[in-house]
Order: structure tokens, then C-alpha cells, then sequence
């Protein structure tokens, strides 16, 4: 039904052939004796004997040699204050125009003005639509098309930029896509590029989402006079209502079941979601158990290796607050009369490697209070003494832990 609808403009016009498969024959000439037309047949001449047929056409998607592009600006916010504004500079254009407005950015609002030529004279279709705002609506932004039009010595180049969809016919200093990417400051990832034969086969494609353009400057004003329109609803007044309360009708019916859908999905999905939280919560009632469980559990020191490398530093007159072991890893807090002397003396000790201070070193009455870190080096014993050194260093560990650290615990 739409594509009886659709005629394309350029300087013959066609109309989509909805049986062909092949892409050469998705379009058919409206007028069929084009190809008979002598070569001293002018223009106007050739426009002329085609206005006969294009009452039947609705919809028109204009060749990109019907029209010419601007893009313009206003610093204005409000969507319908620029559309009035638009309208106002229209009027008082000699030609016809179309337009579209863009995205509102930074408090600006972009225009793109479509002027039209001498090759839409007496169109009689609602709507105009121009062929690059049709392709270039499904476009990303990081990509740029170009296309082979009817004619094949046309080669257009469009784009979606920020301010909307710019495009180019090829000629001058603009001869290929990245001429275009320059001249139009964007940046593209991908390129695509159309035969004649795939340009048919988009803009038929393209149709079915007709609908998502902003139709409002796209209006053929000059066939909607007042006459016209009139017989025309009074003509579609009674099929108009019948198609919209059906379609009201379906509207609500299928409303009503997706809602009914809905409720069954929200309640299979709460009831999945509260197992979720129940899992959830004792997941972390179990997190819970095993951490206090792991803040009981009793660490392993080398109390013997580590009391072998303290002992020495009593004789300086080191006072240690606190020592703690994690694996091979010694840190002590202490006080003495001088910190880097004790620093000196631990670095001597056997079995210690990678001594220094953590932190600063604070001064108190006489006394310097440091902190040092250290490692200590593994030591494999003998296999003849393996046996009476695991013994020694055992009855140590339970001397060391009752006595030499005693103090340090009631210090803490």
C-alpha cells in the first residue's frame, strides 16, 4: 500500500516495482516513452507530459539533483520558537523549501534547509522527502555512506554529524569520501559505498522507517491548499475513522495482554530475586563466621630464629614494645638511646636481610622510638642434626612464648 504511494524524482520519475526481485527492476519509468524522447526534447517539455501521472503519487523521495543544502544555526533553546522562526524565512523564499530541525546542542539549535529546483515543479505529492535525510537517518555516526544515484554520472556523499545528516554531490574539491570527511569535520570507522542497483534496494528498505523522520518542514504545503484538502478528507473522512478505531481497538487488546504478560514476568522475576537475597545474606553470614574464625587462628612463628636475632640488641639497652610476625616478615617497635645503632646492629645479625625503618623516628627524653621491619632467611638444617634441631627449636618456641614475650604482651 506505501509503495503505491511512492514516486522518486530526478529528471525522469519513477515508481517502485513491488514484484521485481531484482534490483535492477525495483524501479519502473512512470512516463514509458523516456526512452523514445528525442535528445533536442527540453526539460520543461519532458516535466510537463510527466505531471499527468503524479496524482497518484503521495509520497515523493526527491533524487539528491532535485535540491540543494544548508546548514544553519540559531541560538535558540526552544524547539517551536525555532520552527516558527523557520516558517517566517520561508514564506518569503522565492523557491520552495524544506526543512528539518536538529538536536538542540550547547543551547543551539541546527536547521538544515533544503532548497528545491526546477525538477519539482507541479509535484502534487503530501510529502517531500529528500533521499539523503532518508538514507542518512539510519547511518551511525561514526561511519559515511556514498551512493551511485539513477543517473550513474551522480556519486553523493552523506554523512551523520552532529548538527544531523550533511551530504555532498561529487564535484569541485570534494572527489572521494575522505575529501568529504574533511570538508564536513568528521571522522569515520567505516566507510559504505552503493551501486545504482543497492541504492534502489536501501531507499525501499528505508521506507518501512518513514515514520521516524521529522515530517513537520517536509510537508508539500503548495498541494494541501485549502480546496484540495477538503475533498480529499471528505474523501477519507469515513475510511480514516473505521482504520482509527480499529486500530484503537487492537491498540488496547494488545496493550492490556502485554500488561497481563508483564505482571507474570515482574512476578517470576521477584520471586527469583528474593532467592537471590537469601542466598546472598547467608553468604555473608557465612563471610562472617570465617572471618572471626580466622582472627582466632594461631599464627606460626619462628620464635627461636627471632629471639636469636633480639637477644644481641638487650645488650645496647633496646626496650621492644611490640613484635609481630607475619610468614618471614619481623616488625618491632622499640626505644633506645640511639635508633640507627640498633638499626646497625640488626642489620649484623645472621639470618636478616632487607632491615629498615617504618616510619619516622620520634625522639623522647632521651630516647629515640622507632619502628624497623625486617625478613627472615630460611635456614635448612643438616639431615644429621634435622631431628635434634626441631626438637631444640620446639622446647625454645615454648620458653621464648612463656617468658621473652610476656613482657611485650603487658606492654601492648
Amino acid at each position: 500500500m506505501v509503495l503505491n504511494q511512492v514516486i522518486y524524482v530526478d529528471s525522469r520519475i519513477y515508481r517502485f516495482n513491488q514484484t521485481a526481485a531484482d534490483a535492477v527492476l525495483s524501479f519502473e519509468t512512470i512516463k514509458a516513452s523516456a526512452n523514445q524522447d528525442s535528445q533536442s526534447e527540453s526539460k520543461e517539455e519532458t516535466l510537463t507530459s510527466v505531471n499527468a501521472h503524479l496524482h497518484k503519487g503521495k509520497i515523493a523521495i526527491l533524487s539528491r539533483n532535485c535540491y540543494r543544502e544548508q546548514l544553519q544555526w540559531y541560538p535558540i533553546a526552544k524547539k517551536s520558537d525555532v520552527v516558527k522562526l523557520v516558517k517566517l524565512q520561508v514564506q518569503n523564499s522565492p523557491s520552495q523549501v524544506l526543512f528539518i530541525v536538529g538536536t538542540i546542542i550547547n543551547g543551539k539549535t541546527p536547521v538544515t534547509y533544503y532548497y528545491l529546483n526546477e525538477l519539482t515543479h507541479g509535484l502534487k505529492a503530501w510529502l517531500l522527502i529528500p533521499e539523503t535525510s532518508l538514507l542518512g537517518h539510519g547511518l551511525s555516526s561514526d561511519s559515511l555512506l556514498s551512493y551511485q544515484t539513477v543517473n550513474p554520472c551522480n556519486t553523493v556523499f552523506v554523512s551523520n554529524s552532529v548538527a544531523g545528516i550533511v551530504s555532498a554531490l561529487q564535484g569541485g574539491i570534494i572527489q572521494n569520501l575522505e575529501q568529504f570527511a574533511l570538508s564536513q569535520g568528521v571522522t569515520a570507522q567505516h566507510k559504505v559505498h552503493l551501486s545504482a542497483q543497492e541504492h534502489i534496494l536501501s531507499l525501499k528498505a528505508r521506507l518501512k522507517h518513514l515514520y521516524q523522520l521529522p515530517l513537520n518542514g517536509l510537508v508539500n504545503r503548495a498541494a494541501l491548499s485549502f480546496d484540495a484538502s477538503s475533498t480529499v478528507l471528505y474523501r477519507m473522512a469515513l475510511p480514516g475513522l473505521v482504520v482509527i478505531t480499529l486500530y484503537l481497538v487492537l491498540a488496547a487488546q494488545v496493550s492490556e495482554f502485554k500488561a497481563d504478560s508483564t505482571k507474570q514476568e515482574l512476578r517470576a522475576a521477584t520471586k527469583e530475586a528474593n532467592q537471590v537475597l537469601n542466598q546472598y545474606q547467608d553468604i555473608n553470614e557465612m563471610i562472617d563466621r570465617y572471618g572471626q574464625l580466622a582472627e582466632n587462628r594461631p599464627q606460626s612463628t619462628q620464635l627461636l630464629s627471632v629471639w636469636k636475632i633480639l637477644a644481641p640488641m638487650y645488650e645496647l639497652g633496646v626496650i621492644f614494645s611490640d613484635v609481630q610476625q607475619q610468614q618471614q616478615t619481623v616488625t618491632l617497635r622499640f626505644t633506645a638511646e640511639s635508633a640507627s645503632q640498633a638499626l646497625q646492629q640488626l642489620i649484623k645479625q645472621a639470618g636478616v636481610t632487607n632491615a629498615k625503618f617504618v616510619g619516622s623516628v620520634r625522639r623522647q627524653r632521651n630516647m629515640d622510638a622507632a619502628t624497623v621491619q625486617f625478613e627472615l632467611l630460611q635456614v635448612k638444617p643438616t639431615s644429621v642434626h634435622t631431628a635434634s634441631a626441631m626438637k631444640a627449636e620446639t622446647e625454645s618456641d615454648k620458653m621464648i612464648d612463656s617468658a621473652a614475650y610476656k613482657p611485650s604482651v603487658e606492654a601492648q
